[in-house]
């Protein structure tokens, strides 16, 4: 019987340091990718200004029938509407500036695990933003769950600065950022 060891699926121990494995670095870089294009695109199209913003969250609780998403869950939007109408502006240049960072980081490996769990609180607001309307919203589940792949498997840890940054530097705040 052949046994594996952890270091041939690439997750190993190196003077308490865990590493990822090669497989989920290709998957931190196509969520980086995914992150990327999406940003691209919304700046095309105007997205993260005032009134970009706020027609976005308008058009989610439109019903299909008006040319909106048709989102159901009320509460969700009158949270929004309580706390991110009044500072539109602010919030789309948070957005603009976290979403593109976000998908770099993950791109290149670096602070992997702090963008990952970033992306796990952005796909969690999309699936419960789009929740209910025409959107199909499993894609944000799958979304969601490749960045909680990333940030257990230490994604940045292989094929990404974070393992440079590791091996000089030893792990930071117990692993949280890579």
């Amino acid at each position: 019987m052949t046994t594996t060891s952890p270091n041939q699926i690439g997750i190993e121990t190196e003077a308490g340091q865990q590493k990822g494995s090669v497989a989920v670095a290709l998957l931190r870089i196509t969520l980086g990718v995914i992150l990327l294009a999406t940003w691209w695109g919304n700046i095309g199209d105007d997205f993260y200004t005032a009134d970009g913003f706020k027609g976005f969250l308008d058009w989610l609780v439109l019903s299909g029938e008006e040319g909106g998403n048709g989102s159901s869950l009320t509460f969700f939007h009158d949270l929004l509407d309580a706390t991110i109408v009044p500072v539109a502006g602010l919030a789309a240049f948070g957005q603009l500036i976290m979403e593109g960072l976000a998908g770099l980081l993950l791109v290149v490996g670096g602070a992997t695990r702090l963008a990952s769990l970033w992306s796990m609180g952005f796909f969690a607001i999309l699936f419960l933003s789009y929740f209910g309307g025409e959107e199909w919203i499993w894609t944000y589940v799958l979304l969601f769950m490749a960045a909680l792949t990333v940030f257990l498997g230490y994604g940045g840890r292989q094929l990404g600065l974070d393992q440079i940054i590791a091996k000089a530097k030893g792990s930071s705040f117990g692993g949280l950022i890579w």
